[in-house]
């Protein structure tokens, strides 16, 4: 899936952002949005597909501790071929993790493959619509109507408030997310809500 000049210039200034967001306050506002998804991830069974951070990507290991205390399933992508979707494997704290594609870690390949309920994403950028850019392989894309044809699935989002841009230039192939939780508050797709960059 080919990136527009237009997206790909919406990603860098996202992406400087959140590098931009460091110290003490990308750690208060990480233990944050880790509450913030928690309480809305608790009011929905089923398996979680997680993560595993990328760079600068919001690290979820607080969901996840507070998950796992929680007894819940857990599982993390498996980076598949170009072009395919991402698989997932059930993994808990302490399981051992490989170096998948491109050097991101996931679980060994003979862990099980699950097929989760819920699918935690971490846009680059993202507008109150729930539209989200990541790097433009277009993997969740790919993945959220691949498990949807299996069963209904729940897509949050998280990310830091300042990755939120004014609007996601959307193509046919791009899928929203069904909310995002950021430090500053819950966005959920079809609700009407003032951005909080009206406010700037």
């Amino acid at each position: 899936m080919p990136t527009t000049p237009q997206k790909k210039a919406l990603r860098d200034i996202a992406a400087a952002a959140r590098h931009a967001l460091r110290g003490e306050d990308r750690r208060r506002a990480t233990l944050a949005v880790a509450e913030r998804a928690f309480e809305e991830l608790r009011k929905r069974p089923g398996i979680i597909g997680l993560y595993a951070a990328f760079g600068d990507e919001l690290h979820p290991g607080q969901l996840i501790d507070r998950l796992a205390a929680e007894g819940r399933a857990l599982a993390l992508p498996a980076t598949p071929h170009w072009g395919r979707p991402l698989t997932f494997r059930a993994w808990a704290p302490g399981d051992p993790l490989v170096k998948g594609r491109m050097n991101i870690p996931e679980p060994a390949p003979d862990a099980s493959e699950v097929v989760p309920d819920i699918v935690i994403a971490p846009p680059v950028a993202f507008d109150r619509r729930c539209y989200r850019i990541g790097y433009g392989a277009g993997f969740y894309d790919r993945t959220l109507p691949a498990l949807r044809a299996m069963h209904a699935v729940f897509a949050l989002g998280v990310a830091f408030a300042c990755q939120e841009i004014e609007a996601v230039p959307d193509e046919a192939h791009d899928i929203p997310l069904d909310a995002i939780a950021t430090e500053a508050d819950l966005i959920v797709r079809g609700r009407k809500v003032c951005s909080a960059l009206d406010k700037v």
